[in-house]
């Protein structure tokens, strides 16, 4: 009974922290380092990906949204922490292109290609998949967890020279 309340107590204070603050586009892109990982977590000692390891991470984290291997999806422009990808696709040959930037663990992203206009939104919203990535080694680690549940884990190879600083 005593375990139960406490318990209890614990995720009503959870509850009560809200979100933290969000960093600006163009703060330094920080996520928790993965040196020492064990079955507790990542570790909380946080650093800074270097320009082209978040390119790396978008092009993992988007291709893994689309189906797309991230050797197969290009970096079209990098502006202000927001990097801009592209890939064939699939049915008539033509490019589709998204936005993405990283914000702590998580990969978010919008479409640039759809017809109706809101649909080209930063998909960050509740219901919206959840995308995130863990660096594992010489891989980028991305994890995507759909609205009912389901959750898929990919693996994309980077080089040493893209490692994190």
């Amino acid at each position: 009974m005593r375990a139960t309340h406490t318990l209890l107590a614990g995720a009503l204070v959870l509850a009560a922290c809200g979100e933290p603050a969000s960093e600006p586009a163009d703060a330094p892109t920080r996520v928790a380092s993965t040196e020492g990982q064990t079955g507790a977590g990542p570790s909380a000692t946080p650093m800074t990906l270097s320009e082209t390891l978040v390119a790396d991470v978008c092009r993992a984290g988007v291709g893994a949204v689309f189906g797309q291997p991230g050797s197969e999806v290009a970096v079209l422009n990098r502006a202000g922490g927001v990097i801009t990808v592209g890939w064939r696709a699939p049915v008539d040959g033509g490019q589709l292109t998204a936005e993405c930037r990283v914000e702590g663990d998580r990969v978010l992203w919008r479409p640039l290609d759809r017809p109706v206009a809101e649909e080209n939104r930063w998909m960050d919203q509740p219901g919206d998949p959840v995308v995130t990535y863990s660096l594992e080694g010489s891989a980028v680690m991305v994890s995507q967890s759909l609205p009912d549940g389901t959750t898929t884990t990919t693996a994309e190879g980077v080089t040493t020279e893209e490692e994190a600083r």
